[in-house]
């Protein structure tokens, strides 16, 4: 059997006297489709970085661990083949004049762009092709970062998260801050990773995010889980405890709108 993709148990993590995430105890396998809802400041954001090792945990707990692929001590080069990684954060930092396939290619790197240090060949270039194929992006491949529209540069990002092959997607509020176009091609996208078996983790503060093929959602609130089951946890009742608020669902053609 193949270990989890991550597993984390008694995990706890404070900042500057703040509690980010409270003894949280999470399983996810290879091959899931996972969204992980809650409002802001909820422990979303805290619980990808942990995932990404950008945060540690408070390893005086007793029992208390994070594993990825089976392992509790992993390298840079482990993570970035568990996860591959997009966010708004990225977005901004990859607005820069270079072209998408540029763009594309500096995720084999780890880098924001490429440069002349780095010893690309016609392989890598092939892979970069590919993954933008992938995401419904190839004719974007020679086009100006700068020049694309929030959603074309989503989907880049999508490509560049793939090219290094990850077990996982993780996409952290990938519909934020874009126009109902730009929603549409990246739920496309989305749909149609997840129907190709491509593992998703979907980060989002908002239940309509949320795409059929998704079978599993964590709710967190106050750095805890909340609430781990199927899609038939998303009732009424539970989003509004969640978010403090009267929420009401309306469901119509597979999809799911929550408003309050």
């Amino acid at each position: 059997m193949c270990a989890p993709l991550i597993e984390m148990h008694r995990v706890s993590i404070e900042k500057n006297g703040n509690t980010l995430l409270r003894e949280v105890d999470l399983c996810i396998k290879q091959g899931e489709q996972v969204a992980i809802l809650g409002p802001n400041g909820s422990g979303k954001s805290s619980l990808i970085r942990t995932m990404m090792g950008d945060l540690r945990h408070d390893t005086s707990i007793e029992g208390s661990y994070v594993r990825i692929r089976g392992e509790e001590h992993y390298a840079l080069f482990d993570i970035r083949q568990a996860f591959g990684l997009v966010s708004g954060e990225l977005q901004i930092d990859m607005r820069r004049n270079m072209t998408a396939e540029e763009a594309v290619l500096s995720g084999l790197f780890g880098s924001i762009g490429t440069n002349r240090s780095q010893n690309i060949d016609e392989n890598m270039i092939k892979r970069a092709w590919d993954t933008l194929q992938s995401v419904g992006s190839e004719h974007l491949a020679n086009r100006i970062v700068n020049t694309l529209s929030m959603g074309e540069a989503r989907r880049v990002l999508m490509a560049r998260a793939l090219i290094n092959r990850p077990e996982a997607l993780i996409l952290d509020e990938p519909m934020s801050a874009l126009d109902l176009t730009g929603k549409y091609f990246v739920r496309k996208t989305m749909r149609s990773l997840a129907s190709s078996g491509r593992s998703l983790i979907l980060v989002t503060h908002d239940p309509s995010d949320i795409i059929p093929e998704i079978n599993r959602v964590i709710m967190m609130r106050g750095g805890h889980i909340f609430s781990d089951g199927g899609l038939d946890t998303l009732t009424e009742d539970r989003l509004s405890e969640l978010y403090d608020v009267p929420v009401k669902l309306l469901k119509a053609k597979g999809r799911l709108w929550a408003f309050s």
